[in-house]
């Protein structure tokens, strides 16, 4: 009984870890370039990198920063 309970939990934690994975960028948002006219944002979407505008300027998560300069510079 008690290898099958270890075995329930293990399951549970690997699909816990598995989902927290899955989870792209979730870091604070900066600011991505000058003004939104300046920013190519189809190459954002291209690469999946999760975008917001305001205020005329584009803002993506901190930790998408390296993947933005690396596709859309």
């Amino acid at each position: 009984m008690r290898k099958k309970n270890f075995g329930n939990l293990f399951v549970c934690l690997v699909i816990i870890l598995g989902l927290s994975a899955c989870q792209n960028y979730n870091g604070e948002y900066v600011q991505w370039g000058d003004t939104a006219e300046n920013v190519d944002i189809d190459k954002l979407e291209r690469n999946d990198i999760p975008y917001k505008i305001k205020d005329n300027k584009v803002y993506i998560p901190e930790d998408a920063f390296d993947k933005a300069t690396y596709c859309c510079t």
